[in-house]
């Protein structure tokens, strides 16, 4: 007597085939998204520690003008008519109304001009590697615009001034962002 044997032959299924594939790319797409996500956070930190320093520079520009002004015996904020002097009026209101933009590394940085409306875009001078308003080749324009508002007085202390210098930009996708930075400045002298 001869004993057959059934042999079953065993393979995959679809169905295990399809649940292998789900957890084969579920495994490589984890670690993906996250280094995208990282990638896109760096940009972001990037993006605003630049900006940051647009503003922290403005900042420093307007307390020069203003020691530089009080140095020379003149009026702190507003020495307009005055020789030499650094004029802030285009950047000073009551109200904070008025608002300016400067080029702190120009050749003559003593003229704030007044924004109507927004503030420029600033532009990037590759060479120097450094921001500027000067929109000579080969400088392309930047993400970041600038806005410099001075308010006096504060209250009824008319030798003090609150100054807010404003930087937004806009990335990639059209997200807009922005950095303010605040500081109380005063009459020294």
């Amino acid at each position: 007597m001869i004993n057959k044997l059934k042999h079953i032959v065993r393979g995959f299924t679809l169905i295990e085939t399809l649940v292998a594939v789900l957890i084969l790319a579920t495994a490589i797409a984890g670690p993906l998204t996250i280094a995208s996500k990282g990638l896109t956070t760096a940009l972001i930190a990037k993006d605003q520690t630049t900006a940051y320093y647009l503003a922290q520079d403005a900042v420093e520009y307007v307390r020069f003008a203003r020691d530089s002004n009080r140095l020379k015996g003149l009026d702190w904020l507003n020495s307009s008519g005055a020789s030499l002097s650094t004029v802030l009026t285009p950047c000073v209101s009551a109200d904070g109304s008025a608002s300016c933009y400067f080029d702190s590394l120009a050749n003559n940085p003593s003229a704030p001009t007044a924004c109507s409306g927004a503030c420029p875009v600033m532009y990037f001078d590759p060479s120097n590697q450094y921001f500027t308003y000067n929109s000579s080749d080969p400088n392309t324009p930047s993400l970041y615009t600038r806005t410099v508002t001075i308010t006096t007085p504060v209250g009824a202390n008319t030798s003090e001034a609150s100054l807010v210098v404003k930087v937004t930009w806009s990335d990639l996708p059209g997200v807009i962002h922005n950095i303010t930075v605040r500081e109380n400045l005063f009459n020294w002298q």
